[in-house]
This record gives structure tokens, C-alpha cells and sequence, in this order.
């Protein structure tokens, strides 16, 4: 799962963060019942929303490649397509690893190339972010795929691994535009009910762009033509430019009517509707009468000004960039506990989708708090039982106990979102998801030199047991510390969290 999700279900209230109380809601409903009126979820929705859904597929693809392009090369021995290393058999791939020899003390060239991958992405998660408020969904949507196609082809020609690496780098920034940006659209297009099912959607994308890369890397065995194989069909998204339209929420509240209409119009057409006459009048009206009422704005700092903000931040800077550790390093190295690399990483990535239906069933009936606590340290113990049991019980339930621990993580890493976004107010929300965000990078970068440097010069040791450590403290941490959100209204302002007037 991805970062912004969380900051497109709370996009409503995070826009009423500027307006005094009373005249918000009446904006709202009126705003709301307006795109609800050419139909929540209708024709122009859904072909709108597929659309921008299949890059997510392709983004899935970009995120874990390395793992396989990577891989040690595979040999064939007496006509069956193996990874194995007996004398006298041929070998029928060829890798990153083999070309920039990354084997053996060069481990951790293989590192660096997926940390600076994240490195790319903390860049872009801040910078598509605040684009994409201030010139379109639509514009950061679109250029950060152009990015990632002329990256992605560019990987296929890269003559050295550090130019490979920086093109990486540029695949990592364009991530957030597209995924994120990608989902933020795609909630915005949708009445308020259908939200939660977009976010599982596009979860359902990235599970399928997972295992197609499994599947393609199976039966492509040299690494460039499987980059070329993921980054050709990508040039149909440069088509995007002329059949996708702009968020008419967000042309909306940048008071862009006209173009705002043309979005409208077309909705309307497509779902048979009628764009209700003057309705740019009365928006506008009634947004003229509340532009002076701003609030103070607030920054960085105000994440720990205060004892009970102070207490949520620093808690949150523990889960994030626990679960994402936990999270990216399961995934790059399914194969931790034995088995075939292709095998155990299409499990993995199938174990997301029951990982996604848990949470939406059980998210509001048990409370965020239960759900995140719960997972993560069910997590942790699996993981410890995988490691003191792994010599005493047969090799397949050893990774059945990994693939259901990478399931709980999925839980926990998709609760956590929605956690954070309701344990802090609507003036910093927006700040505090993004700094959770930063920190969570620093999470995936250490998995990276884990997986792919750490496990092949110690064994899985180093990666099981700081895993578990790690997963029962942020348990024990998020229980004692945070309050449940289930069922609570929303806080507007830092003086609701501290109980005082700020």
C-alpha cells in the first residue's frame, strides 16, 4: 500500500481547515450534493477511475523489479529451469548482477541501488504532494509518467550501475505522483460512500502489477529486456494527457469554474445527468463569504509543541518506519525462509488481498487501535516462532508462517494511514501525514541494505530477529501511548488534542 491514500480519504476535511465551522458544512453539502447529483459512482467515474488505476499496476512493477533483476542468473541441468549452482550446468539469464558483478564484497552495490529508490521516493512524496495542490492532479499525473517511462526505458540501456541507480532514483520520484496522485484523483472523482472502496481498488491493481512481474521474470531471463517488457507498454499512458480529466473538486476549490464546467459537463453526459444551471454562481458565492475567515497556519514545529501532540508524533515516528521496514524487506526477500523466489513472492503479494479485506471489515468493528497493535505484533510473533522453529517443523509450513506474518504486516501497514490521519486535527494533518511519510523512507531504505546485502552476508538471522524485536515494540508502543479514534469525531484544532485553549 502507499502513503497518500489516507490523505485523499480526509481530503474534505482537510479543505474545511479553512473555514469557520458554521459556514463549512453548508459549503460542503451544497458542493457535495452537486457532484452527487451527476451520480456517485457512474459510467464516467468508473471508466475515469480504471484508467488511472492501470498505472498503478505498471508503478507496482517499477517498485519491486530490482529483486528480480538482480537475482543470481539461472541454469538450466537436464532440460528443467532451475536456480541452482552445480558444475556442468548452462546458464540461461543474465542479471544486474552478473553484468556489474554485485556478488560477494560488492553485496552492497545491490543495496545501494534500492535504497537510492527510496531515496527518490521520500524526494517525490513531498514535492508530487504539494504540486499536485497547486497546479492539478491531472499535470503531476501526467508528467510524472512521462518520468517514469524515460526512465524506465533509459534502465534498459544504463552502462554503469550508479547511472542505472540514478535512474532508479527517478522511477522513485515519480511514484508518489502516480500512485498517490493516482488515488487522490480517483477518491475525488466518487461520492463520499465509495472512498474506501477506491482505496482497495487500487490496492487490487498493485497486487496484479505484483504478481505479473513474478510472472514476467520467471520466463524473461535477461533483466533488460523484463525492463523493457514493463517500460514499452507504459507509452500508452502518454495518451493520459487527452482523455483524462482534472480533479472538478479540485478546479473547484481553485475557483476555476470554467474549466471546472467542462469536467462537469462531461460526467453529466456520460452518466445522462444534468449540470443544475448557474451552479458556478452559487459556489462561488458562498465561497466569497468565507475566503477572509482563515485560520493560523501551523508548521513542522507544532508536532511537538505541546505534550499530548508531542506524545502521538514521536509514537508514529516508531510505527511508520517499523511497518515499512517490515514491510518493503518481507516483500523483497519472500525467499527468506527457502523456497522459489517466484513462488514465495506472488504468495506475498496475494496474501495483500485478504490483508485488504480484513481491514476493511473489521477497521470500524475493533477500532484502529486493536487492528494496528494486533497485527504488528502478530507479526513479531510469527516471525519468532519462524526462527526458533525453523529447523524442528517441515520447510513448507516455515513459509506459510512467513507468507501469514507478511499478511499481518499488510494490516497493520493499511491501518496505520487511517490511524494517523484521525489522531491528529485538520490544521496539521496534512503535515504530520507527510513528516510520518519522510520518516517511514529511512524504514524502507534500511530493509534495502537487509535484504539485499545483510541476509546474503550473515543469513536471515539479521533480518528476523531486529524484525521482531522492532515488531512487538512498536506493539507495545502504540497500545500504551495513542488513543482509539474509532467512532470519535474529528479534532479541528491542536486545543481539542490538549483539552486547553492553545
Amino acid at each position: 500500500m502507499n502513503p497518500l491514500i489516507e490523505q485523499g480519504l480526509k481530503i474534505d476535511k482537510q479543505e474545511a481547515a479553512h473555514h469557520e465551522e458554521d459556514n463549512v458544512s453548508n459549503d460542503k453539502i451544497k458542493l457535495e450534493s452537486l457532484f452527487e447529483g451527476l451520480g456517485s459512482f457512474g459510467r464516467f467515474q468508473q471508466i475515469q477511475f480504471i484508467l488511472i488505476c492501470i498505472p498503478i499496476a505498471f508503478v507496482s512493477m517499477h517498485v519491486m523489479s530490482w529483486t528480480f533483476v538482480v537475482s543470481s542468473a539461472r541454469r538450466i541441468c537436464n532440460g528443467t529451469n532451475e536456480t541452482i549452482f552445480d558444475d556442468g550446468c548452462k546458464e540461461r539469464a543474465y542479471s544486474a548482477s552478473d553484468r556489474w558483478e554485485m556478488d560477494g564484497d560488492n553485496g552492497w552495490i545491490k543495496a545501494t541501488v534500492q535504497a537510492v529508490y527510496f531515496i527518490g521516493q521520500l524526494v517525490g512524496s513531498f514535492t508530487c504532494g504539494v504540486m499536485a495542490d497547486k497546479i492539478g492532479r491531472k499535470k503531476v499525473l501526467f508528467w510524472c509518467l512521462v518520468l517514469q517511462v524515460a526512465c524506465a526505458l533509459l534502465l534498459i540501456v544504463a552502462p554503469t550501475w550508479w547511472i542505472y541507480a540514478i535512474l532508479k532514483a527517478g522511477t522513485g520520484f515519480s511514484q508518489p505522483g502516480i500512485y498517490g496522485v493516482a488515488v487522490v484523483l480517483g477518491i475525488e472523482l466518487v461520492g463520499k460512500q465509495y472512498r474506501s472502496i477506491i482505496a482497495v481498488i487500487a490496492n487490487v491493481f498493485s497486487v496484479i502489477g505484483g504478481m505479473g512481474l513474478a510472472i514476467l521474470a520467471y520466463f524473461i531471463v535477461d533483466y533488460r529486456f523484463l525492463h523493457a517488457a514493463i517500460a514499452i507498454p507504459s507509452l500508452i499512458f502518454i495518451t493520459y494527457y487527452w482523455i483524462i480529466h482534472e480533479s472538478a473538486r479540485w478546479l473547484v476549490s481553485q475557483e476555476k469554474y470554467d474549466d471546472a464546467n467542462v469536467v462537469l459537463c462531461a460526467t453529466a453526459n456520460w452518466n445522462k445527468k444534468t449540470v443544475p444551471k448557474d451552479w458556478a454562481n452559487q459556489v462561488g458565492k458562498k465561497m466569497d463569504v468565507t475566503v477572509t475567515k482563515k485560520k493560523d497556519t501551523f508548521g513542522v514545529i507544532d508536532l511537538i509543541r505541546t505534550p499530548q501532540m508531542r506524545k502521538r508524533t514521536l509514537t508514529n515516528f516508531v510505527m511508520w518506519p517499523v511497518t515499512t521496514m517490515m514491510y518493503y524487506g518481507m516483500t523483497m526477500r519472500s525467499d527468506v525462509g527457502g523456497g522459489s523466489l517466484f513462488v514465495t513472492f506472488i504468495t506475498s503479494q496475494i496474501m495483500e488481498l485478504p490483508a485488504v479485506i480484513i481491514t476493511a471489515l473489521l477497521i470500524d468493528r475493533l477500532g484502529r487501535k486493536v487492528m494496528y497493535s494486533g497485527s504488528i505484533f502478530l507479526a513479531g510473533l510469527l516471525l519468532l516462532a519462524n526462527w526458533l522453529t525453523h529447523d524442528m517443523i517441515p520447510h513448507e509450513y516455515a513459509v506459510v508462517m512467513l507468507m501469514v506474518a507478511k499478511g499481518a504486516v499488510s494490516v497493520s501497514y493499511t491501518v496505520m494511514y487511517t490511524y494517523t490521519s484521525e489522531l491528529f486535527p485538520t490544521v496539521i494533518r496534512n503535515t504530520a501525514v507527510g513528516c510520518c511519510s519522510t520518516i517511514a523512507r529511512f524504514g524502507a531504505i534500511t530493509a534495502s541494505f537487509i535484504a539485499f546485502f545483510l541476509v546474503d552476508k550473515f543469513g536471515r538471522v539479521v533480518m528476523i530477529v531486529p524484525f521482531t524485536i522492532l515488531a512487538i515494540c512498536a506493539s507495545i508502543v502504540s497500545w500504551l501511548m495513542l488513543p482509539e479514534t474509532v467512532n470519535k469525531q474529528l479534532s479541528d484544532s491542536i486545543s481539542e488534542i490538549e483539552g486547553n485553549k492553545i
